[in-house]
């Protein structure tokens, strides 16, 4: 009778001092970590949601954001997401012209003006969209502007929407006198007024 092992036992052999070294790395690493460690689960960044976003599901952060360098980059690199959670929408400006849209201004101008601007990032939105000026300048198109510099009528509006923490504004221009107001807080914009006459910063002012 042979001594020689077979394959079959020579693997046998094998698999089970694996089995035996595995098991006494396990023992030694329960006794390092102790038995009142707790795992600790890894949460991975949040990914913006693909597809149309909702209009009205966004709600203003109720404490101003302390922006930082990189909170800015970051905001330049994302793609423009909007919604009329905070727009201001009651009675009439004292120049006669009514702060809501109708269903017909909603769809032809409002709607139709933000939703191509949805594939653009804020970079391209606050620096390459650039329009002609005096002195043969071409300025930016769309840019952040002090509610202290708007009219008293528009100041008084910003304070009774409870937006005196927001001290800067974020103004669109759609051509000719269409603008659009509102809040702009890292990738998204919180549209607050939107005018069709240019009477909240006139030409001028």
């Amino acid at each position: 009778m042979s001594d020689r092992q077979s394959k079959a036992e020579k693997r046998e052999f094998r698999q089970s001092a694996k089995r035996k070294n595995d098991l006494e790395k396990s023992v030694k690493f329960a006794a390092v970590i102790g038995a009142e460690s707790v795992k600790q689960v890894k949460i991975g960044p949040i990914v913006p949601l693909a597809g149309k976003v909702l209009k009205t599901v966004f709600v203003p952060e109720t404490v101003k954001e302390v922006r930082t360098p990189n909170q800015d980059q970051h905001s330049l690199e994302c793609n423009l997401t909007w919604c009329i959670s905070h727009a201001d929408v009651e009675d009439y400006w004292s120049w006669k012209e009514p702060r809501a849209w109708s269903a017909e201004e909603w769809t032809r101008d409002v709607e139709a003006a933000f939703t191509p601007l949805e594939r653009s990032t804020w970079h391209e939105i606050q620096y390459i969209h650039k329009v002609p000026a005096k002195g043969d300048r071409l300025v930016a198109k769309n840019h952040f502007q002090e509610v202290s510099t708007l009219v008293d009528e528009a100041q008084q509006r910003w304070l009774a929407r409870g937006l005196e923490q927001y001290d800067t504004a974020f103004r669109f221009r759609f051509g000719g006198t269409v603008r659009a107001w509102g809040i702009k807080l890292s990738g998204h914009f919180y549209l607050v007024w939107w005018e069709r006459h240019h009477k909240i910063y006139p030409v001028g002012h």
